[in-house]
């Protein structure tokens, strides 16, 4: 590996030298005299089959920008080489939003919803307005990093901080985009694109976590909740707050899954899910496959009657949506659906959010600062969870009455465990000083203390 002179050859006989000689040092030009760029700098690739042998040409030789000078990119090259770290230096010359786009379309996602989302955050928040070109911006106006090369952000951090200081969003939504992003470094540090991810550098500024902190409702709260809701949406706060189910699953309980006259440990089998996808509902898997079966009781199943009185279930035949199960997806599942729209079809999950948001803020139940998140039907399953805790019912059991793993449920709720006094933490310390053959401190007495006074 050397830097290599395209413009100049050792002369052979009869050759006169050219105009680029200097003093004694005399050139004789070669066949590409003065065409391009003039040095060249070559190397065999370590990991292409054979060893496959590039090359790079530079306008100037000595320096120190290995972009800019042979030289540099010959040391660079060479440094690769020795401490085997070699990427090819042509696979960040792909555009970011090139490569982003290859690793998008390649990707395998979980539903069409998240795959959608993935492609409007990198459309409005990333990618340069394709409606301005050459103005740098994403289409809400922030600077954009999409037309940059992968190699150049990877080596130029300061471009992707200038970048992430200016997503519009608020903190909990850009920290999703540069999460994004961040997942699509690490495949270019991978593919040998970059070398490193710029995002996860101490130059680039996260923006702060949102407050995580999950809000039960009281029952006040969900009493004013009652008298703004749509009578066909009512029961499910009684169902939530009993039972702890999502959304989508209450939309898609069927009759059968609930024990009406099972008297000895009553349940509901949460086993599905109702969604809309490409505009059409399909039935899908719980949420992390954990099918879970909360206890009913008497009040909630109660309610529920009624409810299917003045609301008489929907009798639908809808295809069951698992790519990642070759063997039901696409298979068709007919359910009596307790809850259904108004014109009798299902219940779409946005519509009833959107009813819903609007019943929190007449019965003033949301909080200041609160999310909104919390104004829906989550804020159900949080006051579930509250419940069964305050109980002193254990954390394993709660995880799997919610379909949901102890380290989150632990996580999410910690703050909703009772508050024991500071005594009973002394009592057990005591009690294990003690010694299981110790009396009890309520009665135990005086203790000896060698080399000092009676406890």
């Amino acid at each position: 590996m050397a830097v290599y002179d395209r413009w100049h050859k050792d002369p052979d006989e009869g050759d006169l030298p050219c105009s680029c000689s200097r003093g004694k040092r005399k050139l004789y030009p070669s066949g590409e005299h003065l065409k391009g760029k003039r040095w060249q700098v070559q190397w065999e690739d370590p990991n292409a089959p054979g060893r496959k042998r590039l090359k790079r040409n530079f306008a100037m030789k000595e320096g120190e920008n290995p972009n800019v000078h042979a030289d540099a990119f010959d040391k660079l090259i060479q440094g690769q080489l020795v401490s085997r770290s070699y990427t090819d230096p042509r696979a960040g010359e792909i555009s970011f939003r090139d490569y982003a786009e290859g690793w998008r379309k390649s990707r395998r996602m979980p539903n069409p919803q998240t795959a959608a989302k993935i492609e409007q955050a990198l459309r409005l928040h990333v990618y340069e307005d394709p409606g301005r070109p050459g103005g740098g911006l994403t289409p809400s106006g922030a600077p954009s990093i999409g037309q940059h090369e992968v190699a150049t952000l990877s080596t130029r951090p300061s471009i992707v901080a200038g970048w992430a200081a200016s997503i519009p969003l608020a903190p909990g939504p850009a920290r999703k985009v540069l999460g994004l992003v961040s997942r699509i470094f690490r495949a270019a540090v991978a593919d040998g694109a970059a070398r490193r991810d710029p995002t996860r550098l101490e130059i680039v500024d996260w923006p702060g976590a949102p407050e995580q902190t999950a809000r039960a409702w009281s029952l006040a709260q969900l009493e004013a909740m009652r008298a703004e809701l749509p009578g066909r949406w009512r029961a499910m706060l009684d169902l939530g707050a009993g039972t702890g189910m999502r959304q989508g699953e209450m939309l898609g309980l069927g009759v059968d899954d609930v024990d009406w006259l099972k008297r000895d440990d009553p349940r509901v089998r949460v086993v599905r899910q109702l969604q809309h996808i490409g505009g059409r509902a399909v039935l899908r898997p719980v949420k992390n496959r954990k099918e879970h079966f909360p206890p009913l009781t008497s009040v909630v199943r109660d309610r529920l009657a009624a409810h299917l009185q003045a609301y008489p279930p929907l009798t639908v035949t809808l295809p069951w949506y698992d790519p990642g199960d070759r063997e039901r997806h696409g298979q068709l599942h007919t359910v009596r659906l307790v809850f259904s729209s108004p014109v009798g079809k299902p219940a779409w999950g946005t519509t009833l959010g959107s009813t819903w948001t609007a019943a929190a803020k007449r019965a003033k139940v949301t909080p200041p600062g609160g999310r909104l998140r919390d104004d829906g039907c989550h804020a159900l399953r949080h006051t579930a969870a509250s419940t069964w805790l305050r109980a002193r019912i254990d954390v394993v059991r709660v995880a799997a009455w919610l379909g949901d793993t102890v380290e989150m449920v632990t996580h999410t709720y910690a703050h909703l465990l009772p508050d024991d006094d500071d005594s009973d933490g002394r009592a057990a310390v005591e009690a294990f000083f003690r010694g299981p053959d110790s009396p009890s401190a309520d009665g135990a007495g005086a203790r000896d203390v060698p080399g000092g006074e009676s406890i």
